[in-house]
Parts: C-alpha cells; structure tokens; sequence
C-alpha cells in the first residue's frame, strides 16, 4: 500500500487558453485484498509547480487541500474520474480543481449491480462507503509521500454519491466498518475528512418511492431533454 512517486505521467490540458499542467498517477490499487480492480482504484493528481517548489495562489505541495470526487451514481460502481473539457470545452471538476491549485484523488467505488466470478453480488451496500473510506485511508497512510494536505480532504459526489461523500463525512473511524476494512486489507489509518460537498444527496430511500409516486404518478409520457 505504499505509494510511488515515480510512476506517473505528466499531462497538460488547455483551459481557457490557459495550459494546465499535471502528474498523472493512475489506477492505483488502494487496498491490499481487492475485491475488484476495475474499481478499487483511484486517479491522483497534482499540479506540476508543486514538483518544483512551486505554489498556486496560497497553496504549495504541503498545503493544497485533496478535492476527493466519487462517481457514484444510483448506488451503481463507478470507476475513477479523469481531468478532462466538454464538448464545449469546459473544464469538469477535477481539472477546475487542479488548475486553482487542488490536488485531486478521485477514487473509484464498487456498486450495487457488480457480481464476482460466482455470480454473487459484490458490490452492495455497503461496498461503497467502505471503498471509499479505504481509499481515504490510502492517502491518510502516504501522506508524507504524497503532495496535498490529507488532513484536508474535501469530499464530494452528486445523487448517491452525494450522500455517500455525506455518509462519509458523518462516519468518521466509525467501528462498524472495521471488519470490512480489514478484509481488504486498508491502510491503517483514519478515514475522518476535512469536508463535504453533497449534491442533491440520495438519502431518504424509506419515502422515496412514495415521493416519486406523488410527484410523477400521473405522467405518463417521458422524454429525455439534452442541453
């Protein structure tokens, strides 16, 4: 579980006409027993300046918070997130957060419909919040070799990934997940983040139905509107 260094590639993206210039370390495994590697994994990220003794704004390689975005949707796996521009060439989130300074883990998480070899369910609850403190774990373990400030992990995700970056944060070093954790073997130590950001979080499934119900029950016809 030890992170390394030299194992990267460095990247440059156009924001704006202005040149956003990274390290790419990607697909790390962040347990040691993984259950699936298409998603027990994590992209970091950090700024080329902080290579070089470098600062952004106020930020250097030991101060710049970790922006921390899962892809969790619809308690489905999600696999890691990448720097990259729309089609309109506008910056997604984690290349906005790189090029005011942040470094980024963005961790991949398993979900409700993967099943193993066997045909068995792997990735139901609570696969996911457990990945994901395990993936905080990784970066809490190789803080001191890794740049960015793990004791400022800013957690953040939309929908199901909105309350899985709540649960998160509201579940810091909770003993109830230590079992799973040490199944997958995750680096010894804590899971507790600086913050959360939670997008329109998914986390009142009890009424959700019946919210649906009322809201929708009486259309009939559904039509997808892209922008």
């Amino acid at each position: 579980l030890e992170f390394y260094e030299g194992k990267f590639e460095t990247k440059t993206l156009d924001v704006g006409g202005k040149a956003v210039k990274f390290r790419a370390y990607e697909n790390i495994v962040y347990v040691a027993n993984p259950v699936d590697t298409q998603y027990q994994t994590m992209n970091f990220y950090a700024p080329t300046e902080y290579f070089e003794g470098g600062k952004i704004g106020k930020f250097d390689a030991t101060s710049a918070p970790i922006f921390f975005p899962n892809s969790v949707g619809g308690y489905m796996p999600g696999k890691p997130f990448m720097p990259a521009l729309d089609k309109n060439g506008k910056p997604n989130a984690v290349l906005a957060a790189l090029e005011r300074g942040y470094v980024v883990a963005a961790p991949g998480a398993r979900g409700r419909t993967l099943k193993d070899a066997n045909g068995k369910f792997s990735g139901k609850a609570p696969a996911a919040i457990v990945d994901l403190k395990a993936a905080v774990r990784y970066l809490k373990f190789n803080d001191a070799a890794m740049a960015g400030d793990a004791n400022k992990i800013i957690s953040n995700g939309t929908s199901a990934g909105g309350a899985m970056s709540a649960l998160l944060g509201a579940s810091a070093d909770a003993p109830e997940f230590e079992p799973y954790l040490a199944a997958l073997g995750a680096a010894k130590a804590s899971d507790e983040i600086y913050a959360v950001s939670a997008y329109c979080p998914v986390t009142n499934l009890e009424n959700a139905d019946a919210a649906y119900e009322w809201m929708f029950g009486a259309q009939t016809k559904y039509e997808k509107m892209d922008f």
